[in-house]
């Protein structure tokens, strides 16, 4: 064999065909067999007076340019960790179809500090990895890696309000069908008197039968003397929060009775979940929280996905994970590959050196 006039030997040859077939699956077959893993989509009226799927989308992060590698390392990373979201997300949108796409919170990992010319960029790769959200109904809200809020990371105005001048209002109050989205940025115990404010205002607003709460930390862990003049107001039989990369149900049946100081609630990991849970919401003080776990590799935490939940008009939730493959042991696959041709070409040369 030739390539440009000069012979490759059989251990190249070897390597590359080794190569080839490792990147086929590490970055085609690998996708299509997780998404073939996912439960059966169930059999539903997609009447939008009746049901809607929601595809939530929690700490995608994507990656800035202060705290990656130097040249031309961050550049590789960047570009890996977007298209794993850009895969993972069309599998993900392919199977399901929504009718409303949800981000949770931490839509950019240096959201909070990014210059202009880094945010910008930032955004033009978000938008070209979600490009279903230029035409779909997306409502986003942000969390701390884009308005501050964590540790040191004071919340200034100013960081707000390039959120909002991008993707609306930290507070709102979004209508879509039959439920009432609302948006409110609590952050554990930071109530404050601006955020009773809006959620008075947000109560005169809410007209639809179920009220959803989004929100990128996770609510119902503080106590609820905290939580209750919240829910008080909104009454949400459903929240969904983010912020911890891990998938995980807590369930209430008096929540929303007025209660300040009775807070049971039950927790359930949701890490392996193959199947969809069913939420039955007409009990008349009961509330869920779910909470969903990163899209991005890049968190720490193996078990990464899109939440999935399926909203009827009679009050029942149906919701799932769907998983995303492993992509550290797609490198790690590579990087065995890389040296095990190296190792074979070293011993196949060392060799036939003479003696």
């Amino acid at each position: 064999m030739l390539i440009n006039g000069w012979p490759i030997r059989k251990d190249a040859k070897i390597f590359l065909a080794a190569l080839l077939l490792v990147v086929f699956m590490n970055e085609y077959i690998v996708y299509k067999i997780q998404s073939y893993r996912w439960p059966t989509f169930p059999d539903i009226d997609r009447d939008l007076n009746k049901c809607q799927v929601a595809l939530l989308i929690g700490d995608p992060q994507l990656q800035g340019y202060q705290d990656e590698s130097f040249f031309p390392f961050g550049m590789i990373t960047r570009w890996d960790v977007d298209r794993y979201l850009w895969k993972t997300f069309a599998h993900a949108f392919d199977y399901s179809q929504p009718d409303v796409i949800i981000f949770l919170g931490d839509l950019f990992d240096e959201g909070s500090k990014a210059f202009p010319e880094e945010y910008k960029s930032t955004l033009d790769r978000f938008q070209s990895i979600f490009p279903q959200t230029s035409y779909m109904k997306t409502i986003y809200i942000p969390g701390d890696n884009d308005i501050g809020g964590e540790d040191y990371d004071i919340p200034f105005q100013w960081k707000r309000d390039r959120y909002e001048r991008t993707f609306g209002n930290v507070s709102d109050l979004i209508k879509f069908g039959f439920v009432d989205y609302a948006k409110l940025d609590i952050v554990s115990y930071q109530l404050s008197e601006r955020k009773l404010k809006d959620a008075q205002d947000l109560q005169k607003k809410i007209t639809s039968p179920i009220t959803v709460m989004l929100n990128h930390n996770l609510m119902s862990v503080n106590v609820k003397h905290f939580v209750y003049p919240i829910t008080r107001r909104l009454r949400p039989k459903l929240i969904f929060s983010a912020h911890f990369h891990t998938a995980w149900l807590h369930s209430c049946t008096d929540c929303l009775r007025d209660d300040e100081y009775s807070w049971d609630i039950s927790k359930q990991e949701l890490t392996y979940l193959d199947s969809y849970l069913t939420l039955d919401m007409t009990a008349t003080n009961s509330m869920f929280e779910i909470t969903v776990p990163t899209a991005s590799y890049r968190m720490g935490t193996p078990n990464i996905g899109y939440g999935l939940a399926i909203i009827s008009a009679d009050k029942t939730v149906q919701f799932t994970v769907l998983w995303s493959p492993r992509r550290y042991t797609m490198l790690i696959a590579y990087l065995i590959v890389l040296a095990l041709g190296s190792l074979l070409m070293c011993l196949t040369r060392c060799s036939r050196r003479p003696r």
